[in-house]
């Protein structure tokens, strides 16, 4: 499956390398969001991974919050009964990496189900912010619009 999802990103490379120049907007990371459990109880935390992939033909750098990650992501739809579980912070210091083409980043990220949730499936969608820098991540407004949506993660509410 690993070489299935590299000759995806490769065709994703090819278009953005001749159709995107031509649109104002090229997407340079793809998100995707996997949470840990997929059922879970009212109240209850969880985890999901955050995997952030340079789609570019070229390094790209990404800087974010070591303690509260959660500064970097918002909700798509805050009405799904989900919300950002945050950290005890002792240290939180921001970190700037370099993604090559292709190359990922992963780490966790903490929720939480509302206790006011109803049972059944809920599909959510994460939106990341990303800091260019680390002065970017301290201006950096939480209500800031999203600048990548992860795909669809869906979990059942009991």
């Amino acid at each position: 499956m690993g070489g299935n999802i590299k000759k995806i990103f490769l065709a994703v490379l090819l278009l953005q390398a001749f159709i995107f120049p031509l649109s104002a907007e090229v997407r340079d990371f793809y998100i995707e969001i996997i949470p840990r459990k997929n059922v879970l109880e009212k109240g209850e935390i969880f985890t999901v991974i955050t995997s952030i992939m340079n789609v570019t033909q070229e390094e790209q750098k990404l800087c974010f919050w070591t303690c509260s990650y959660d500064e970097n992501w918002v909700l798509e739809d805050p009405s799904k009964k989900i919300q950002f579980y945050g950290a005890n912070c002792e240290k939180n210091i921001v970190t700037c990496i370099t993604l090559k083409p292709l190359e990922k980043f992963e780490k966790e990220l903490y929720l939480q189900v509302s206790e006011s949730a109803k049972e059944g499936k809920v599909t959510f969608k994460l939106g990341f912010i990303p800091c260019l820098s680390r002065e970017e991540c301290f201006e950096t407004a939480k209500e800031e619009q999203a600048k990548f949506l992860s795909q669809e993660a869906t979990v059942k509410i009991k």
